[in-house]
């Protein structure tokens, strides 16, 4: 993108940016840098795209949540620290990850146990339990659920 473009066409590449998939400030201010956007430009810009609806920060908190919690299998402390990378109020994370219900949460633990389970050699058993725990720690879930969850499928 060369500077002499208009305010009006980065304006629409903007939206259609924000319309693709819901993206948060930082996301936009971020692209916007890549274009190299003066600042008082990009300071109108983000508030018009708020304004009309393309950038909705609490919107795509609950989104992002969602999405990485249903289909990622990401934890709380993984999606937390990404949402906080996008520098995200701590209110809106706590109120976003709020939409996952406990029970689901449990039981992603479990089929995530289970799988990594499914795939570790049955001759290397020695570090099994370790290698459960690192894989589902590592992917944001708390260590102490996951020690709970491990000691309920008697692994």
């Amino acid at each position: 993108m060369s500077l002499n473009n208009s305010t009006e066409t980065f304006l629409h590449k903007l939206e259609r940016y924000c319309s693709y998939q819901d993206r948060c400030s930082r996301d936009v201010e971020q692209k916007m840098a890549g274009w190299k956007i003066p600042q008082a430009s990009k300071e109108k810009m983000i508030k018009q795209l708020k304004d009309e609806g393309f950038i909705d920060d609490q919107r795509f908190t609950k989104s992002f949540v969602r999405g990485k919690f249903r289909v990622n299998k990401w934890g709380r402390n993984r999606i937390t620290y990404e949402l906080k990378i996008r520098q995200l109020p701590g209110s809106m994370i706590s109120e976003a990850l709020k939409e996952i219900a406990e029970e689901e949460y449990l039981d992603t633990i479990r089929a995530l146990i289970m799988k990594k389970s499914g795939e570790i050699n049955p001759g290397k058993t020695l570090n099994k339990r370790e290698k459960i725990i690192n894989f589902v720690v590592g992917k944001g879930f708390e260590l102490d659920l996951v020690l709970r969850m491990i000691q309920e499928t008697k692994i």
